[in-house]
């Protein structure tokens, strides 16, 4: 969701500006843009493949790509480029280069991605979320770390301020006096067969041991039916779906979340000052997915279980252990709150606005408004 929280920060700030996404056409981009007036435009690119045939689609993609961008470019004329990383970010920042054009990336995990290590002499600014990105990336001066631009309506009415870190969601802590917590359960955004079987199995045992325990579970479309049924025999049917719309609700409402590592879904977590136990995705590129939770099992927020290690009992007996210690919960939501970045959006704005000083800026009323190009990758949004 960076792109859009960026799409959205500088629309709130200056409503006349011009934002057009560049995307690969993938159907959860779609999804997320749907209905938001952007303009939106398709880029053809490929991942690159390691196979002769791979590397031949890649680069018929790309040369038609950048093509297609070029007489693209006529029409928009953008006076900045914001790359989300990905393979959809190459066309439109080289292209944004050759034109000079002022370029932004973003990277949002522990180990940069192949096409913002390539891109990264190319951009005017490289912005990061982890300070341990830095080892892959020789930026100098241009390296900056702003954190993931999230959505205002994460967090409601003040998107700068979620709980603290000595609140309970559920109005006090497990173990304390305080009433039953609420675990929410993320599988990403297609869900995750490993953690929805891992549930299903142990949620009696869960359920006795936690009287009044409450489960938010976002399933995913596939496994959505049968998790459904399972929560429905135990009469704890109520906070099931599929895909969750109202995130900031889901969070305010939780006092531990059982996740994937995703760059946005641990950028939310920490934002709202959540303790986590976290399954990375095992086969997420570099193995991303699992440096993005060490970053948070090495300051004390979330305890990291590998996919390959994992079990019904012991996840099951990780959940009770962390649900039912007041104490761990509150040093845990501790750690999670001094690592989050609620501010983000506004940082990455005001990073682009220091590119656009020597030119037009967003704030000067432009006949048009200032026109700002984004590229997507599935997993920046």
């Amino acid at each position: 969701m960076a792109g859009l929280a960026v799409a959205e920060g500088i629309k709130a700030r200056y409503p006349q500006a011009e934002i057009c996404f560049v995307s690969t056409g993938n159907a959860l981009e779609e999804r997320c843009l749907e209905g938001k007036g952007y303009k939106f435009f398709k880029t053809k690119a490929r991942a690159w493949k390691g196979s002769l045939i791979g590397m031949t689609m890649f680069l018929i993609s790309f040369v038609v790509s950048f093509l297609r961008c070029l007489w693209y470019w006529r029409e928009l004329k953008p006076d900045v480029v914001f790359g989300l990383g990905g393979y959809a970010s190459l066309v439109p920042v080289i292209c944004a280069y050759i034109r000079r054009v002022p370029v932004l990336l973003l990277e949002q995990n522990v180990v940069p991605g192949k096409a913002t290590r390539f891109l990264a002499p190319w951009a005017d600014l490289v912005l990061c979320h982890w300070t341990a990105s830095e080892r892959w990336l020789s930026c100098g001066e241009r390296l900056r770390f702003t954190g993931t631009p999230l959505r205002e309506g994460l967090f409601g009415r003040q998107p700068t301020t979620p709980p603290q870190a000595d609140q309970s969601a559920s109005g006090g802590i497990a173990g304390l006096g305080g009433k039953a917590p609420t675990l929410l359960v993320l599988g990403g955004s297609q869900g995750a067969r490993a953690i929805n079987d891992a549930m299903v199995e142990g949620l009696p045992l869960l359920k006795e041991m936690v009287p009044g325990l409450r489960v938010i579970h976002s399933t995913g479309k596939e496994g959505y039916a049968r998790v459904k049924g399972a929560y429905e025999r135990l009469g704890m049917e109520d906070g099931v779906f599929d895909f969750l719309v109202d995130m900031g609700a889901a969070y305010s409402s939780a006092d531990l979340v059982l996740s994937r590592a995703g760059a946005t879904t641990l950028a939310e977590i920490t934002a709202w000052g959540l303790p986590a136990v976290l399954i990375p995705y095992p086969h997420s590129a570099d193995g991303h997915q699992y440096s993005n939770a060490e970053e948070l099992a090495a300051r004390g927020a979330a305890v990291v279980v590998k996919e390959r290690d994992l079990t019904a009992q012991g996840l099951t007996e990780l959940l009770l252990g962390v649900l039912t210690d007041g104490e761990r919960l509150q040093g845990m939501r501790r750690a999670s709150r001094a690592m989050g970045k609620p501010s983000a959006t506004q940082e990455v704005i005001q990073c682009m606005l220091e590119l656009l000083e020597g030119g037009r800026r967003l704030d000067r009323g432009h006949q048009k408004g200032e026109r700002v190009c984004q590229s997507l990758s599935p997993q920046a949004l």
